[in-house]
């Protein structure tokens, strides 16, 4: 059995939703393509599959479940340091396409990452009056695409309300993305604490400086259902070491 897990990362302060990735350990030798990687990511339909090609070394590659790679992703990345952390891998970096991202984990669960906010997708920021005009959205306003709509709760404590979407990519709401809110925190230049989707997902983030950011959160582990198992045996029964 093909070693994989889901992990739910920026779980709300219930420990409940957050933003699901499936984390795949490949088996030793795997000769898959990225383009076999990718059909099956896209197969599963989780929002991101993780291929861990060496825990050791944290050698990873990153796909969606809209059709295409993904260089660097906030949530997919926390998933992955909580997943090889629970198969005893404390890893002090992982490294996707776009590069290494070092990353820790403290005591109380929270997972921390620091890379460039530049390695975001390019999304859009659209700051809106106040928290109850995010909550009643069912899309994004008109004329706003691939857009985090964004109000303050709290603007002292750095308390955000968030939510977004990406209809150009044929992405629905996404409950929790890491990458946009890194690049919000760059745009006001200050810590943030931003609730995220219908569910107020968790998300923490820290400017290092004028191009790193911290980004952090919880995650909470899944095991993956039946179907996905079988699909990730199977894939991997097709292309053995």
């Amino acid at each position: 059995m093909t070693t994989c897990m889901l992990a739910r990362a920026f779980v709300n302060s219930e420990g409940a939703h957050g933003n699901p990735a499936l984390v795949v350990v490949e088996p030793e030798g795997a000769t898959a393509t990225s383009q076999q990687r990718q059909d099956l990511a896209d197969d599963l339909a989780v929002p991101a599959t993780v291929f861990v090609h060496d825990a050791a070394e944290g050698r990873v590659s990153i796909h969606s479940n809209y059709g295409s790679p993904i260089r660097f992703g906030g949530h997919p990345s926390l998933a992955t340091v909580e997943v090889l952390h629970h198969l005893g891998f404390h890893v002090a970096a992982i490294t996707p396409e776009a590069g290494r991202v070092s990353c820790r984990r403290d005591s109380d669960g929270t997972v921390w990452l620091t890379a460039p906010a530049s390695w975001s997708k390019p999304w859009r920021h659209y700051q809106m009056d106040d928290a109850e005009e995010i909550d009643a959205l069912t899309g994004l306003p008109a004329g706003e695409d691939f857009t985090q709509v964004w109000a303050w709760m709290d603007e002292p404590a750095g308390r955000v309300r968030a939510r977004l979407w990406a209809p150009r990519i044929g992405k629905g709401e996404d409950e929790a993305c890491g990458s946009a809110s890194m690049l919000l925190t760059l745009k006001l230049a200050r810590p943030l604490e931003v609730l995220h989707g219908r569910h107020h997902s968790l998300i923490l983030t820290q400017p290092v400086d004028e191009e790193l950011v911290e980004l952090g959160g919880r995650c909470v582990l899944d095991p993956p259902s039946d179907e996905v198992q079988t699909k990730v045996d199977a894939f991997y029964g097709r292309t053995p070491p």
